[in-house]
């Protein structure tokens, strides 16, 4: 049975990344879906679970995101409404929405444990992270300037099978860093490799590590993402500091060591600074186009933090807020705030991000005593995860990778890693699984599918809809809007509405039609009082 789970969970390593990096609703679902017959499956084939401390802080932190968002979705309340001193949400779909993703993320990581229990195994299942950041790569340079994404979809954009530049340069950093951690490891081996056939086998065997390792970090510099090759640049700093902190050198060579380090991170750090205008350059970015925006975004969200300073909007309330507070209007719809930890902050407030803080200290405290505690070759590859997750978490205060589902899937995969029992000896729980725990498993599983299975159907409905007759669409669009009542759907609808209230052929038939637009506005608004869509519709299709 674990074989067979292992070979699902490295078909989800390479669906996600080449379903458009998961970012569609419907390949969300399949990956959530992967995830849930893993889980299912293990838990009616196990009489037990493994678990080692270094996971507590990980459990620690989803626990109190899971249980923010039932509190938050016990008291919903709107912009109009007084906001109380507990948490609150102003978008109890989209809290649902996020627990979901919490869930899944938690099944990720905890899965991990459990099917890579040694080195070989953690060192098995990097390989094949390896082979599909590869294959990703490969598909980047075959197929440039978004020509996956148009043979598939008919339309341009993205590198390779990611829609977006940035989040496939993180994807490529990652995979780097997993590289990196299997050539030091594997480097151990030169001593034993006593014989000449050994020895060309081994020398071979490093060079196309490192040769997949440079290219790799060549496909992260090549798509030109400055958030990715900043992040490369500080995942490859933290080895070295992580390298320097762990291996048992006399204390004058490690001190010398760190300060090399932080030599060259000062040059290297200094030569970005001045040289800003080239790299945009390279970037073939417009400063004042991308930065401003996204500036204008973070300024934006300050301001919203000032009015709910305590426990935030709510888990997934961003995109119904901010609009009420932006400096200039944003052409495209505002889904995400380009930078992860201010758009949690924004959700959960000074005091939820005190309580997310210690966790994360909690955590970092734990990974370096444990790093310092293993045997050199259990450190190499440990730290080269470690230092992997530390480049994505770098490159998260300038984008939004937590919400893309390839990169999300990847982190939680490598944070399972972490949690090895291999790298936790002597620390190792069990927890048995009775009846009721199995029972309990199953319905959390079950309970997490539920919102993104319905968020599909309505994508579908939206999108299949676009090419059906008028009353056909209309019918599809209001199906779809019941499965997934979201303000952006809801917008969709009532302009589809006016817009065919404009060919009516009768009085009768325009005066309804716009009836139509004018209720779905009004209903939404009063749940979403201050969207400037939903208020441009409920004025032009008012009687």
């Amino acid at each position: 049975m674990d074989v067979f789970l292992k070979i699902l969970l490295v078909i989800l390593l390479f669906f996600t990344p080449f379903a458009f990096a998961g970012t569609e609703p419907w390949s969300f679902l399949v990956m959530q879906g992967g995830v849930a017959a893993c889980w299912i499956l293990l838990l009616f084939s196990r009489r037990h679970l493994l678990f080692s401390s270094l996971l507590k802080p990980v459990y620690y932190l989803f626990g109190f995101l899971l249980l923010l968002c039932v509190i938050q979705f016990c008291f919903p309340k709107n912009l109009l409404m007084a906001i109380p001193w507990y948490p609150i949400t102003l978008m109890p779909l989209y809290t649902w929405e996020h627990a979901a993703l919490f869930l899944t993320y938690a099944g990720v990581f905890s899965l991990i444990p459990q099917l890579y229990v040694s080195q070989d195994d953690t060192k098995r299942l990097l390989f094949w992270v390896l082979i599909s950041a590869s294959a990703v790569a490969l598909c980047a340079f075959s197929l440039p300037q978004g020509d996956y994404i148009f043979q598939l979809v008919g339309r341009r954009g993205g590198v390779g099978p990611f829609l977006n530049r940035n989040h496939a340069a993180i994807f490529f950093m990652m995979g780097a860093l997993a590289t990196l951690g299997l050539f030091f490891t594997q480097g151990l081996k030169a001593a034993r490799s006593t014989f000449r056939g050994q020895r060309r086998a081994f020398y071979w065997q490093q060079g196309c590590l490192f040769a997949v390792f440079l290219g790799l970090c060549f496909a992260c510099i090549m798509t030109r993402s400055r958030g990715g090759m900043l992040s490369l640049l500080c995942a490859l700093f933290c080895y070295a500091f992580l390298y320097a902190y762990a291996i048992p050198l006399k204390l004058k060579k490690r001190l010398k060591n760190v300060f090399m380090t932080l030599v060259v991170l000062v040059l290297c750090m200094g030569w970005i600074t001045t040289h800003i205008k080239e790299i945009n350059v390279f970037a073939q970015r417009d400063p004042y186009a991308t930065e401003a925006t996204r500036r204008m975004l973070y300024r934006t969200s300050w301001k919203v933090l000032k009015d709910y300073p305590a426990w935030g909007i709510g888990v997934g309330a961003m995109p119904v807020v901010i609009t009420s507070y932006v400096e200039w209007p944003v052409d495209s719809y505002i889904e995400r705030l380009h930078n992860d930890w201010l758009e949690i902050l924004l959700g959960v407030g000074y005091v939820g991000a005190g309580f997310i803080l210690f966790g994360l200290g909690w955590f970092v405290w734990l990974v370096l005593r444990r790093l310092k505690q293993l045997e050199t070759r259990k450190q190499l590859l440990f730290a080269a995860v470690l230092s992997a997750l530390a480049g994505m978490c770098v490159g998260s205060f300038v984008d939004f990778h937590f919400f893309i589902p390839a990169n999300a899937f990847l982190f939680f995969v490598l944070l399972g890693v972490l949690g090895a029992p291999t790298y936790a000896k002597g620390h190792i729980y069990t927890l048995s699984l009775s009846l009721p725990v199995k029972v309990f498993g199953v319905a959390l599983v079950v309970l997490a599918l539920y919102v993104p299975l319905q968020k599909a159907i309505a994508w579908r409905g939206f999108v299949f809809g676009k090419g059906l007759k008028r009353d056909a669409q209309l019918a599809l669009y209001e199906k779809s809007l019941r499965h997934y009542p979201s303000p952006h759907y809801a917008i969709r609808l009532g302009n589809a509405y006016y817009n065919a209230s404009l060919r009516a052929q009768t009085p009768e038939e325009r005066q309804a039609l716009r009836a139509k637009a004018f209720h779905t506005a009004r209903i939404y608004l009063q749940r979403y009082p201050k969207d400037k869509e939903l208020s441009f519709l409920y004025m032009r299709s008012r009687p």
